[in-house]
């Protein structure tokens, strides 16, 4: 599978609107645009799984996979009892649900930094830093975290 491609910390700055998804405490940020819907964790149906997802959720007649990540976006089997609300993602080519602790919307854009070296690796989600009031934030996109979520499932199946 090709990697997506790295957005360039210019492209990343003209995003108008982040939203901050909390995932184990860890705060991640994604254009507002490419959250389609905020579901309740009551509305996973769990018989109904992608491979390591966690259930589907119905909307608009189709299912959509839900995944549980880590703050270091590891995959888990069970969500813990902090995750109460599903960000339904959509950036027209992927689509998925992630199970987080809290969603909010950012005021204002925060300023964007570019990675240090140390972090810029081929296979990571995290495409620039974001100074937040409670620490650093990692800046992603549904793209990156659909790969992440492709090469994660590949490698829990053994290939």
């Amino acid at each position: 599978m090709s990697q997506p491609v790295r957005n360039t910390l210019a492209e990343l700055r003209e995003i108008r609107a982040l939203a901050k998804l909390t995932l184990g405490g860890y705060p991640w940020l994604l254009p507002q645009t490419e959250i389609r819907s905020l579901e309740s964790p009551l509305d996973i149906d769990r018989e109904v799984r992608a491979p390591q997802g966690i259930g589907a959720i119905a909307l608009g007649g189709e299912w959509w996979p839900v995944y549980c990540l880590s703050g270091d976006l590891r995959l888990l089997p069970q969500p813990p009892d902090s995750r109460g609300i599903c960000a339904l993602l959509d950036n027209g080519a992927d689509r998925f649900g992630l199970l987080c602790d809290q969603i909010e919307t950012l005021a204002e854009t925060p300023r964007l930094l570019a990675l240090p070296a140390c972090m810029g690796l081929p296979d990571s989600p995290i495409q620039a830093l974001a100074p937040l009031d409670e620490g650093l934030g990692c800046v992603t996109d549904t793209e990156h975290l659909a790969a992440l979520l492709a090469t994660l499932a590949e490698g829990a199946d053994g290939h």
